[in-house]
């Protein structure tokens, strides 16, 4: 075979297995996505800024049946300006995982819900600017180092929804310096102290403090 021969069947060898190495870790990394939460800037999943079949939102948003494995939560989310007036005129979306650190999936999902999971809902501040999320505790994501969370977004009339930093818990020893010092999202900062009461319920809150858009 000559040199050139050699060479161009080098190269065609080169280039298959290149392509199989790509393939390879472009479905290793779709089968982590489909298992994992997307990112904020995912532009394939944006966060919805609607409820599915519509309807009128409410402050108290319950995400568990009576049967959801896992410790109930109680989650009280204060929205004010800057200069502490309550903010009602926005639309809220919450989700995480369930307890064992799943987004579990409904048969039927499509879009983001592909990835979100059961556990997510909508609401709206009350007259105080309060919304009221009843859930449980989610489990964190197995074999990471991330902690436990519940993802927020908001989203503000004819404006696209975005995150806040998410709810974290701070006796999860997950919730390290670092990622104390990494909460830079809109909203402050989102790391709570949960406290169970009688009832065995864990009760949390959140101040989320934003600015509205100029109208």
């Amino acid at each position: 075979m000559s040199r050139s021969r050699r060479s161009s069947t080098a190269t065609r060898v080169c280039r298959i297995t290149l392509m199989s190495m790509v393939s390879s870790l472009l479905l290793t990394a779709g089968a982590r996505h489909a298992n994992a939460q997307n990112s904020p800037d995912d532009a394939a999943c944006k966060p919805p800024a609607v409820p599915e079949g519509g309807g009128r939102l409410s402050s108290a948003l319950t995400l568990v049946t009576a049967s959801e494995a896992g410790d109930p939560l109680e989650l009280t989310l204060r929205f004010r300006t800057r200069q502490g007036r309550p903010l009602r005129d926005l639309v809220v979306y919450v989700y995480h995982t369930d307890a064992s650190g799943v987004y579990r999936r409904a048969p039927n999902a499509s879009g983001c819900f592909r990835f979100h999971g059961v556990l997510h809902g909508w609401a709206t501040p009350d007259a105080d600017g309060i919304v009221t999320v009843r859930s449980i505790r989610p489990g964190a994501y197995a074999n990471s180092t991330e902690p436990a969370h519940v993802h927020v977004v908001v989203r503000f009339p004819g404006q696209q929804g975005f995150y806040l930093n998410d709810v974290l818990f701070d006796d999860d020893p997950r919730v390290t310096p670092a990622v104390r010092a990494a909460q830079r999202l809109p909203g402050g900062a989102g790391v709570v102290t949960a406290r169970r009461d009688a009832r065995g319920v864990w009760l949390a809150e959140r101040l989320v403090t934003l600015e509205p858009p100029r109208r």
